[in-house]
């Protein structure tokens, strides 16, 4: 697998669920997980990148939906 954000192949590439400020309507919850369907390819800097502290919750939401298409598209 490829890291859809970065193009990494390097063996740290796992199926990253969705944690923008919208995942409580994506079926998040207290230890849930949002639906499988809703995962980006990221390699290990991109996930930590995109689970970490954020200062643009929006920029946030919308960069990581943008990554999940990529990996419906291209994954």
């Amino acid at each position: 697998m490829k890291c859809v954000r970065c193009g990494a192949e390097d063996g740290t590439v796992v199926k990253a669920h969705y944690s923008g400020f919208r995942k409580f309507h994506y079926g998040s919850g207290l230890a849930m997980k949002v639906d499988d369907r809703l995962i980006a390819h990221l390699c290990y800097r991109c996930h930590q990148i995109m689970d970490g502290t954020r200062e643009d919750e929006v920029s946030h939401s919308e960069e990581f939906l943008h990554l999940i298409i990529l990996t419906q598209l291209y994954g």
